[in-house]
This record gives structure tokens, C-alpha cells and sequence, in this order.
């Protein structure tokens, strides 16, 4: 019996770290049954570089945005409209607040979150979120201009618990579940995860980076996203074939204009 087929609804596949053998990523990525990809942007070049993957991959999705850490350089944005309307474009981001590194300065980056909220609602497109060490801010941020009829996802989100049902319950807002989810001392997040709403999960590697176990220490990649899935199942206590179909349908509930 076949498995359901996976979505990892966040990766990197732009960069150098694919570069010398994306082709083979993409096939055991499929191998390993995951048929579909969003390579998010971070900022122009990269959001661009995600973009043209999607005419030489017919699996890989993109999204475009700019990242937090990269706010400071974001300029006056004119450039993301236009991209964000082509055909294979899935979504806004990965854009949202950062306050770990504050690589950029904390008032630049809600400037340019809000931006991008504001465009997502413009253009009626789904938003993907980070936020580390920021969640009232981004929760501030939500509140002024986004609702529960507009779609979003915070990626990689690693608990705790309480932080995710309020996003949910006020917002309707999907949750990435990573490669964290396998580590051992992960104890927020294992119990968010075994709690949460399943209707409200997705499955993400980010790759290539949150390599899940038993690889950490190397180069993540979609393929990995099946490990997520077992850790997933075994932490709720159900299949991995219950997650894979149930993260894959919240995966196109989310991003409407996902391929079939």
C-alpha cells in the first residue's frame, strides 16, 4: 500500500548549499514521498533565485519575502508585488521578527513585517511567518491587521504549547512542525506537538538547515520531512500515514494555490 504523499511546506533550496545536486535532492525527496516543496526567499535575489527553481522543478513551489534578519536592506519593497503575482508563487514570506540575533534593528523589522502582512492581504495570498524571541510583537502585529479569514503559517515553531494555541484560537494560524521535533530535549515543543490541533499542522524541513535526527550535524532536505512525520505520529499516537494525509490536506488549505 502506497503511503500519502508529504508536502514540505518550507525549505531553502536556492542556495549553495543544493547547487551541485539539487536534481538528486528532488528525486529522493520524491523517493522518500514527498511530492511537494515550498522554497521560501529571504530577500530579492533569493526570493527571485526560489522563482526560477519553480520553471526547472515541477515539485518545488515558491514563496517570496524578506527575512528579518535581512530588514535592514529591504528598501521600499516595489520589487515583491510584481513577484508575488507570478503563477508559482504560493505565498509572502519568509517574513516576521527576529529578536534572538537583531541582525536588524527591531523597529526596521516590524516596519517591514508589516509590510508584508499588509501585502498578503492585498494580493489574498498566505503569509509565512518567523518569529523567535518575538511572539508578542508578532502577536501585536497580527492584531492591527490580519484576521482569521486570511491564511498564514508560523514556520518552525517550537512550542511551547500555550504560544501556539493562541495563535490558533485567535487566528486560525497553521503551525510548522520541523526537524526539532525529533531532539531529545525538545520537551516544549514534543508537548505542543502532541496536543495542538492536527488540522492546524504542517510539515517543514527548512532546510538545509533543523536537520532532524538521527542526521543532525548535516545538510537537511525534504526527503528528511518523512522523519518529521514518524516523530510526529509517534508523539500523537497515531500512523504515519494519519499524519501524512492529514498534514498534507492542511498543507493545501494553506497554500490555495498549490499544485495538485
Amino acid at each position: 500500500m502506497t503511503a500519502p504523499p508529504i508536502v514540505d511546506t518550507h525549505a531553502h533550496l536556492d542556495g549553495d548549499e543544493f547547487a551541485q545536486d539539487l536534481e538528486e535532492v528532488v528525486r529522493r525527496a520524491a523517493a522518500a514521498g514527498v511530492v511537494r516543496m515550498v522554497s521560501a526567499g529571504q530577500d530579492r535575489a533569493t526570493s527571485e533565485a526560489c522563482v526560477a527553481l519553480t520553471g526547472t522543478y515541477s515539485t518545488i513551489s515558491a514563496a517570496v519575502g524578506v527575512h528579518p534578519h535581512l530588514s535592514k536592506d529591504a528598501g521600499d519593497l516595489r520589487w515583491l508585488n510584481p513577484l508575488a503575482r507570478l503563477p508559482n508563487v504560493v505565498a509572502i514570506g519568509e517574513c516576521g521578527l527576529d529578536y534572538h540575533y537583531d541582525f536588524s534593528p527591531r523597529d526596521v523589522q516590524r516596519d517591514v513585517f508589516d509590510r508584508q502582512i499588509a501585502l498578503a492581504g492585498e494580493l489574498e495570498l498566505p503569509l509565512i511567518i518567523h518569529c523567535r524571541e518575538a511572539e508578542d510583537d508578532v502577536l501585536a502585529a497580527l492584531r492591527a491587521q490580519y484576521s482569521a479569514q486570511r491564511t498564514a503559517v508560523v514556520h518552525c515553531f517550537t512550542g511551547p504549547y500555550e504560544f501556539g494555541k493562541a495563535l490558533v484560537e485567535e487566528f486560525d494560524i497553521y503551525l510548522g512542525i520541523g526537524g526539532a521535533v525529533t531532539f531529545k530535549k525538545a520537551d516544549a515543543l514534543h508537548d505542543a506537538a502532541a496536543r495542538l490541533p492536527l488540522e492546524r499542522l504542517v510539515l517543514e524541513t527548512d532546510c538545509p538547515y533543523m536537520t532532524p535526527a538521527p542526521h543532525r550535524g548535516k545538510r537537511n532536505e525534504p526527503a528528511y520531512a518523512a522523519l518529521t512525520c514518524r516523530r510526529l505520529a509517534e508523539l500523537r499516537g497515531v500512523s504515519e500515514a494519519a499524519i501524512a494525509a492529514a498534514t498534507t490536506e492542511n498543507a493545501r488549505r494553506l497554500f490555495p494555490r498549490l499544485p495538485g
